[in-house]
């Protein structure tokens, strides 16, 4: 019995698939295109780029890639194997310069039979050889120590000069405040619960479903990796900040 799919851009996407990657068939063509926008901008991405995306589920940002990245190259990361495999199959033939690796973490989400740590897993690509990283709910579901092998790996894969854009929940009583006063999202973001420095969570009985880290504590996590926090973009998730720029907050990242 063959399975629903969903056409994007030419691709036929397995259903199931695409409802991992968040949102659903209904926004995913909606944030797609909001996704490019803000690698335009905060990235600057142009057609030689080499950009690596953690997290790249079934291709929201690397379909529409292929339109930019016509000199440059792609690398995706993810740890839901199915979405790897059908996008080696699918996309890579058609475009060699983009490539997808699946690494078999552990993870109470999205991959509960893996096997591996994710510290243990080192990132396919060479020192300073990359212009552009970027994450989409990644470190919203990472602890301290996890974010810590990440940026360390950021800071040796990215080119001098590179930048990293990367989203996450920031709060602080203010925003937590507004957050548990207007609970704009679907998954009622209150962040009751301490779990470290600097670190509330959502829910005790599935720590990493939603992760917030304070200003000072986001500040000292990048400080320690070497690379230089830009600045944070803040994001409509709360309901606090008048001038939202994105859903979730985002830091931009560079590497000196």
């Amino acid at each position: 019995m063959s399975e629903n799919t969903f056409n994007f851009k030419g691709y036929d996407l397995p259903e199931r698939l695409v409802n991992l990657t968040g949102g659903g068939p209904d926004s995913f063509d909606a944030i797609s295109t909001a996704h490019i926008a803000d690698l335009r901008r905060y990235l600057g991405i142009k057609s030689d780029s080499r950009l690596l995306e953690i997290g790249c589920g079934i291709g929201r940002d690397a379909i529409p890639l292929t339109e930019i990245i016509t000199e440059g190259r792609y690398d995706g990361v993810d740890i839901i194997g199915d979405s790897i495999a059908w996008l080696s199959a699918n996309l890579t033939p058609r475009h060699p310069n983009f490539n997808f690796h699946h690494y078999n973490v552990a993870d109470q989400l999205h991959n509960p039979t893996g096997t591996e740590d994710m510290r243990s897993f080192k990132m396919p690509l060479e020192d300073n050889s990359v212009d552009g990283v970027f994450a989409w709910s990644v470190f919203t579901h990472m602890l301290s120590d996890y974010i810590t092998y990440y940026l360390g790996e950021f800071q040796r894969v990215l080119k001098p000069g590179g930048r990293a854009f990367l989203t996450c929940f920031l709060y602080n009583d203010a925003v937590l405040a507004k957050a548990r006063e207007t609970n704009l999202t679907p998954f009622d973001l209150r962040f009751e619960h301490p779990w470290g420095e600097g670190c509330l969570i959502n829910d005790p009985q599935h720590p990493l479903g939603a992760v917030a880290y304070n200003e000072e504590r986001l500040k000292a996590l990048v400080g320690a990796s070497g690379l230089t926090l830009e600045r944070i973009a803040l994001g409509s998730w709360s309901g606090y900040w008048p001038y939202p720029e994105g859903g979730q907050d985002a830091l931009i990242i560079s590497k000196a």
